[in-house]
């Protein structure tokens, strides 16, 4: 059972993990469920908002894999009820279905005690996890990225402004990791079957800075500008048209590497060259564009 399946991550999930099994999932709206049917899932169209929602469909499901949450969110309860409250949820349901293992996208920095509220939400969930009496496998994994996502499309979008723009200085470090290898990961955990009960990070083989990221997206090598806070999520509401609040854009601005044992490692799956799975997202989006 994949929760939130309806992401980048989601549907490069359910895709990796039907290649070996059957796969329920879950979507808040029908226009999500074509494409997770078209690939063979069994989807259902419905809030996570009580255990009970998620039990009924839970049975013989070995596997939860809860991607339900994330840093954009309406406002803070929505944050911490997508990240926190959805966990809890998950964990119930998945207790009364009797489901062996739970697999929780992480990030890393998730900390209780950080005053960030994402990643004090994602903390507070890992711990409920590691509490819960079930098999359990933690992933902390960077950015991701592949056709959609939004810290991508806010890196492709502000790389491609004029000035581009990077949020926050610009000298972060980043590893993002292909989404595919993201999802390799998550179905090497399902398969693996030794028990499980542990964290691991995942990042990408190459390591770049904010502004060498925006360097290899645009290729002219024109210096970004930069903003930081509320000022950045203004810009990023400008140029992606959508609502970006300052708490995403603080996530944004801070470094993203593993800090966690290695999942590629730990899990047997190869990691994909930044500049290849760069030129094979671009290609997809620009054949989608021909189409």
């Amino acid at each position: 059972m994949v929760t939130g399946a309806s992401g980048v991550v989601g549907r490069a999930t359910v895709k990796a993990l039907l290649a070996r099994d059957e796969v329920r999932a879950t979507v808040r709206r029908a226009s999500d469920a074509s494409y997770l049917r078209q690939l063979g899932a069994k989807v259902s169209v419905r809030d996570i908002d009580t255990p009970d929602a998620l039990s009924e469909i839970l049975p013989r499901c070995h596997t939860v894999v809860h991607l339900i949450g994330g840093v954009a969110q309406p406002d803070p309860d929505a944050l911490f009820h997508a990240n926190h409250g959805s966990v809890l949820r998950a964990l119930e349901a998945a207790k009364q279905a009797g489901t062996k293992r739970f697999v929780l996208l992480s990030v890393p920095g998730a900390d209780p005690e950080t005053t960030h509220p994402f990643l004090r939400a994602k903390g507070l969930a890992e711990a409920a996890v590691r509490a819960s009496g079930i098999q359990h496998a933690i992933v902390r994994s960077t950015h991701a990225y592949g056709l959609g996502g939004l810290w991508f499309t806010a890196a492709v979008e502000g790389a491609l402004a004029e000035p581009p723009f990077v949020v926050g200085s610009g000298d972060n470090d980043l590893a993002p990791v292909f989404v595919e290898d993201l999802a390799s990961v998550i179905a090497a955990i399902d398969d693996a079957s030794a028990e499980l009960a542990g964290t691991w990070g995942l990042e990408g083989p190459d390591v770049v800075s904010g502004d060498g990221f925006a360097r290899m997206l645009r290729a002219d090598g024109a210096p970004p500008t930069h903003a930081s806070g509320q000022a950045a999520a203004e810009v990023l509401t400008r140029l992606l048209g959508v609502p970006v609040d300052a708490v995403t854009a603080s996530f944004f601005a801070l470094p993203s590497r593993a800090d966690a044992p290695d999942a590629a490692e730990a899990f047997g799956v190869a990691r994909t060259r930044l500049v290849d799975g760069l030129r094979v997202t671009l290609e997809a989006a620009a054949a989608i564009d021909a189409g």
